[in-house]
């Protein structure tokens, strides 16, 4: 019995003294754990991010044009910091490093990061180097990328720059939070999750580290654009923009201008320059806010080609060209594109109220008898007017009312063009509904009565509300010579966006192209700005535009240039804001590019005829 009771009892208490070893164990093990995941936590919370190199960024022929190179850069471990030792590390840097004014020093030491930046190492001499890190453990190097833009302001807008992260990048980009840069615009922009990499992470516990991740460099860029082109490009701009400050005058200098040049074939971008530009290494090293702001008010940071809206002048006709032929419409008792009115250099018609507008032709004494080809050579605007008074007579307040307006947007006008670029403008294609919304929302804008008649006319020759961008209006004459609208890219390797296509014939490219060739040669609006060409004009075609600008502001200048009309390879479109007429400035501006494109001997942009 005893026996029995004792083995009862040994076993009762072997169950009670596993139960609290068990318990001990649970309770080690749930320690244990605590303060593992406290020190997981320490760690994701006490990490600092290293940068990673961007990709770089080549043109057309693998030259670099945006390059990364990694440089050593000295910080300063803070959680080694102490109230003992803080002057004497103040007074390290000072002494070692004098270009760093006493409140940049003070900064250093009241940042919220764990290591904190005091400068670039790379310069630092050797001695002073080994003194620092051997001396004070509260320091330590990295090499960190430094983003270098090699040909400086060339490539400024397409490109574009590097800036701190702000809240919205932040959490738009997936490696913000590490990269303490992203794209603010341009291409480094709209593909900084393929340039910027993956950060590396230095890992902390206390003022120790104790785990280092490499970061991971992002990928290469390669552009479409030839570096030699751009250059000749940006130089006849700037020589157009010259020609017209000397030539017309300007309450304000004139600053402001931008050209685009397609490939026909592929819809690549050969070359884009905006003015006026700026140097993207300026946001690398550190610009001045003083600078800043003087670029900001000349408007440098806006590419024109893409973000500069302007009424197109006579550049639009192509449009209603198209239009005529496709749907026979025609001037009043005008039945195809040979038959002829008598232009007498001005048009009347009145208003639904009873008023009467008189529209005069920039050329006052009329062009005399014109078919569509003549129209288009000489940019006579009343005979486009007969067409939109055609279209009013015939289908005001109908659906049809709007053909133009619908032709328009087949060739990509108020829309985007989807290129690789970020803050694209889409422009304005006037209509009656638009004006009835402007009528309650900019009242200013618009006549009580609304959309007339005198709106389309305005309309058919690029003026009134119309607005668009270069880049849209070089794309427009693309789509009407291969019935492709296609994205222009930058990216030679992004994949091809066709927005629509259109139904062009043969016959009609053929027209076109023949009728474009017509303003460059003799008789046409631009054949003075391109009779230094001799007879390699007879196989180069384009269109002159003026437009109207409101108040004291001069007329925006246009050309929109080919360089070939047998074989058609760039389409080249040019605008001077401001710039008077576009057969004086940008037809020149035109041409000289053109010159490149075809190899031949470029000679200066040099003063055309004022004609439109």
């Amino acid at each position: 019995m005893f026996d029995q009771k004792r083995l009862q009892y040994i076993f009762i208490s072997f169950l009670i003294l596993t139960s609290f070893i068990l318990i001990d164990i649970f309770q080690l093990q749930t320690q244990e754990f605590e303060s593992t995941s406290q020190t997981i936590d320490k760690q994701n919370l006490d990490k600092f991010f290293i940068t990673a190199p961007r990709g770089e960024i080549y043109d057309l022929n693998g030259e670099k044009i945006v390059e990364t190179k990694l440089e050593p850069n000295l910080f300063i471990n803070l959680r080694k910091i102490t109230d003992e030792n803080l002057l004497d590390y103040k007074q390290v840097i000072q002494y070692n490093f004098p270009e760093l004014a006493i409140n940049e020093i003070n900064e250093i030491f009241e940042s919220k990061d764990i290591l904190s930046f005091v400068t670039n190492f790379s310069n630092v001499e050797y001695e002073v180097r080994n003194n620092l890190l051997v001396n004070y453990d509260a320091f330590e190097i990295f090499d960190l990328p430094f983003r270098q833009y090699v040909k400086n302001e060339l490539f400024a807008h397409t490109v574009g720059y590097l800036g701190k992260p702000n809240q919205e990048e932040t959490a738009e980009f997936n490696n913000a939070l590490g990269n303490n840069q992203v794209g603010k615009n341009g291409l480094e922009r709209h593909y900084e999750e393929f340039l910027s990499g993956t950060p590396g992470e230095i890992i902390f516990e206390g003022p120790e580290i104790i785990g280092f991740k490499q970061p991971i460099a992002g990928n290469d860029l390669f552009l479409t654009i030839d570096s030699t082109t751009q250059s000749v490009v940006k130089e006849s701009l700037l020589q157009g923009i010259d020609l017209a400050n000397k030539s017309f005058e300007s309450s304000n200098e004139i600053k402001r201008g931008a050209a685009v040049v397609l490939d026909v074939e592929t819809g690549n971008v050969v070359s884009m320059v905006s003015l006026p530009d700026f140097d993207p290494n300026k946001f690398v090293t550190g610009i001045s806010d003083f600078e800043y702001k003087q670029l900001d008010r000349d408007q440098a940071f806006n590419n024109f080609a893409i973000q500069g809206l302007y009424p197109p002048g006579s550049v639009f006709k192509v449009v209603a060209y198209w239009l005529a032929l496709s749907e026979n419409i025609f001037p009043e008792d005008v039945n195809n594109k040979d038959s002829k009115i008598d232009c007498e250099g001005n048009l009347s018609f009145g208003f639904e109220d009873g008023s009467q507008q008189v529209y005069n032709d920039w050329k006052l004494e009329g062009h005399g008898n014109v078919d569509l080809r003549e129209a288009i050579k000489q940019s006579c605007n009343v005979y486009f007017w007969d067409i939109a008074l055609k279209i009013w007579r015939d289908f005001g307040n109908t659906e049809a009312e709007s053909v133009l307006q619908d032709y328009s947007k087949e060739l990509g006008f108020s829309n985007k063009t989807n290129i690789d670029l970020p803050f694209e403008k889409v422009g304005i294609i006037p209509d009656r509904e638009l004006f009835e919304e402007w009528k309650i929302s900019r009242p200013g804008l618009v006549r009580e009565e609304g959309w007339l008649g005198g709106d389309l006319m305005n309309l058919i020759i690029g003026q009134g509300a119309i607005t668009t961008t270069p880049l849209q209006v070089a794309n427009a004459y693309r789509t009407l010579l291969t019935g492709e609208n296609i994205s222009p890219i930058l990216n030679i390797n992004a994949s091809k966006i066709i927005n629509n296509k259109i139904n062009v014939s043969d016959e009609f490219v053929e027209f076109l192209l023949k009728d474009l060739n017509s303003v460059t040669n003799k008789g046409g609006t631009a054949y003075v700005s391109f009779s230094v060409l001799g007879n390699k004009v007879n196989d180069i075609g384009g269109k002159t535009g003026t437009a109207q600008n409101a108040g004291d502001k001069n007329n925006t200048s246009w050309f929109v240039g080919i360089d070939s009309v047998t074989n058609p390879k760039y389409i080249v479109a040019t605008v001077v804001d401001e710039g008077g007429s576009g057969s004086a400035v940008a037809a020149p501006v035109s041409r000289r590019i053109i010159q490149h494109l075809l190899g031949y001997d470029i000679t200066p942009v040099e003063f055309g005829e004022i004609t439109e």
